[in-house]
């Protein structure tokens, strides 16, 4: 995906202070899939080694039962956001965007929170920025 740039609209706190990091390969029990917010379809969650613990994307593991393997790296982290802040979007999956901010910082930020930086005067919709995912 090319890299995109959004401007933060609405606060987010990461609730997650120590992420997880899965190695591609890993294997780990699957759970139960998030239901509780329509914007983030496609997360499951996900159990490893050393008792590490986390939301991820459906489309990262290749499921088999109650297993799965890792088909891809994931790091968890996610970043707070302050209203007004820029940020490079370079990879959307099921309503988050894996985001850099201007002092490098790297963490997954719900797409509903950010709004696409206009481009020649034009403004996408709430809706049409969440056809990007």
């Amino acid at each position: 995906m090319k890299t995109q740039y959004f401007r933060v609209a609405k606060e987010y706190r990461s609730p997650y202070p120590d992420p997880i990091v899965f190695q591609e390969g890993e294997q780990v029990k699957v759970g139960e899939e998030f239901k509780e917010d329509p914007d983030w379809r496609n997360w499951i969650w996900c159990e490893g080694k050393d008792n590490k613990k986390a939301w991820v994307p459906k489309q990262y593991v290749k499921i088999d039962g109650a297993t799965g393997t890792f088909n891809k790296f994931y790091d968890a982290m996610e970043l707070s956001v302050q209203v007004g802040e820029e940020l490079a979007v370079n990879e959307i999956i099921n309503g988050f965007g894996m985001a850099e901010k201007t002092d490098g910082a790297k963490g997954w930020v719900p797409m509903k929170n950010m709004e696409l930086k206009a481009e020649q005067g034009t403004r996408l919709s709430r809706n049409a920025k969440h056809d990007l995912v």
